[in-house]
């Protein structure tokens, strides 16, 4: 039987995936043939996020020319980020990567990713986006409001980050070891605090198809994101709040005078505009609210975070 430290990858790959038929095959030919020259000892684990096209059948082809590649699919559409938990609970190496399937973080790039976690100067290498150029008018403005909200509220920098990074297996089982439901991966691996490289890198065209991202996905990332990493917007509303009570106090005033002094009181539109815009902020602080209490409703009912309907090319158990 083969030492433990045989059997062990020094990198296991994560590759989420969602309705990527078209494209797979070609995106795992530029992977493995960077694999077989920078790294021999390697697994690559793709996570079907519950495509509705062949991107199932496609890996389960594609089985037979790469015996280090492994699939695993969902029952469902549970999200990236389930798909990036369920490849770190599989994943064994030494290392871990995770990166997109659709061609966009280069596989190319993986060697320089390496090399700072092997001679030591790194716990993380994560690779970030020089340019957008290839994204779309809309995605880059997106990109740049989630950004701009991520900083503003959590505090979190993550201007050009991205999912494409390295982790030593010290931070994964850090991360294995929160006991949140709701995760966002990016955010996580920087609120970590390990020793992390930044690689810059540009971003490759799609092999083919188009985004799966809408604004309305991104938006609910950002409010996941959000309330998972910061209260602050809850004291904006309280701040909001006192803003209110001292506006009330003025008009309070105002009225007093105004009785005081026997002058008709006038301003109708502008105390349509106050009750206007302090009952939208309310709404809005309930919407707020509910966001948090979501987050919690989630947290308490200990559902899994994904099920898994099938794996294809597991590695063997050892004894």
């Amino acid at each position: 039987m083969p030492a433990l430290s045989d059997t062990i990858p020094e990198l296991s790959v994560i590759v989420p995936a969602f309705n990527e038929a078209e494209g797979l095959p070609a995106f795992l030919e530029q992977l493995f043939a960077i694999l077989r020259d920078c790294c021999p000892e390697h697994e690559v684990w793709v996570i079907d996020d519950g495509s509705r096209d062949a991107t199932w059948e496609r890996l389960r082809a594609e089985l037979p020319r790469y015996p280090q590649l492994r699939g695993l699919r969902f029952t469902r559409n549970f999200g990236k980020e389930a798909g990036i938990l369920a490849g770190l609970r599989h994943a064994r190496g030494r290392s871990v990567l995770i990166m997109d399937s659709d061609g966009q973080h280069p596989p190319a790039l993986i060697p320089q990713l390496l090399a700072p976690w092997r001679n030591g100067a790194a716990q993380i290498v994560a690779a970030q986006k020089a340019n957008r150029a290839t994204d779309s008018l809309l995605s880059r403005l997106n990109a740049k409001l989630f950004n701009g909200l991520m900083h503003a509220l959590t505090g979190l920098n993550l201007e050009g980050a991205s999912d494409f990074r390295l982790l030593d297996r010290r931070v994964v089982d850090t991360l294995l070891a929160f006991p949140e439901k709701v995760r966002f991966f990016r955010g996580m691996t920087v609120w970590t605090g390990f020793t992390t490289v930044a690689i810059s890198f540009d971003v490759a065209p799609r092999i083919a198809g188009e985004t799966h991202w809408s604004t309305a996905q991104l938006t609910r990332l950002a409010i996941t994101a959000i309330t998972s990493y910061s209260a602050k917007p809850l004291g904006m509303i309280f701040r909001l709040g006192l803003l209110g009570m001292v506006g009330a106090g003025l008009l309070l005033l105002q009225a007093v005078y105004s009785w005081m002094t026997h002058i008709a009181v006038s301003g109708w539109t502008s105390m349509t505009v106050i009750v206007l815009f302090f009952g939208s902020a309310n709404l809005l602080g309930i919407g707020v609210l509910g966001a948090y209490l979501a987050q919690i409703f989630d947290e308490i009912k200990q559902r899994p975070e994904f099920l898994v309907a099938e794996l294809a090319n597991p590695p063997e158990a050892k004894n």
